[in-house]
């Protein structure tokens, strides 16, 4: 019995990745610090790994086709994502600690997510393009959802700081 380890490797790497947007999502749901000098960190670690997976791959044999175009559509469909998830993300102060986390609607976004993820994969496997099954490319898309979201909350951070700070001084 011989095993393909490329096969093996390319498996092992989709569920980690998987595993981690998994994580990743449900740690939307929760409570965190809106702490603006960190907010960006995690995007853009995400796309910097997606990017570096997309140079890789394309270096082991995939090549640019026509139908890979969809990358773009697809970028941009998981931008507006983001974005809307930013705008329905909701906002708290804990013992004078602003916080902020996604609402319910997150979920329907997330399902958007998804299916705009998967609705590519499956339309450029009809077009014949190869590139949307690539590693880099879930997490590319997972990161320019993130740092979508992230820039609208950052936003709205800084608006709710100076009205709470008007607040405060008045």
């Amino acid at each position: 019995m011989f095993w393909d380890w490329g096969d093996i490797g390319q498996t092992t790497d989709n569920v980690i990745i998987i595993a981690g947007i998994a994580v990743l999502i449900f740690r939307q749901f929760i409570w965190r610090s809106a702490e603006l000098h960190r907010m960006l960190r995690l995007p853009m670690i995400i796309i910097a790994v997606g990017i570096t997976y997309l140079i890789v791959e394309l270096w082991g044999g995939f090549h640019w086709v026509p139908g890979d175009w969809l990358i773009i559509g697809e970028l941009a469909l998981v931008s507006i994502t983001g974005t809307a998830m930013g705008y329905v993300t909701r906002f708290r102060t804990v013992d004078g600690h602003l916080q902020y986390r996604l609402t319910a609607a997150g979920i329907g976004l997330w399902a958007a997510f998804i299916a705009i993820r998967v609705g590519s994969f499956v339309l450029a496997s009809m077009l014949g393009a190869n590139l949307t099954d690539a590693t880099g490319l879930i997490l590319l898309s997972f990161g320019v959802n993130r740092l979508a979201a992230i820039t609208v909350v950052r936003r709205r951070v800084q608006q709710i700081l100076v009205t709470l700070s008007g607040a405060i001084i008045s």
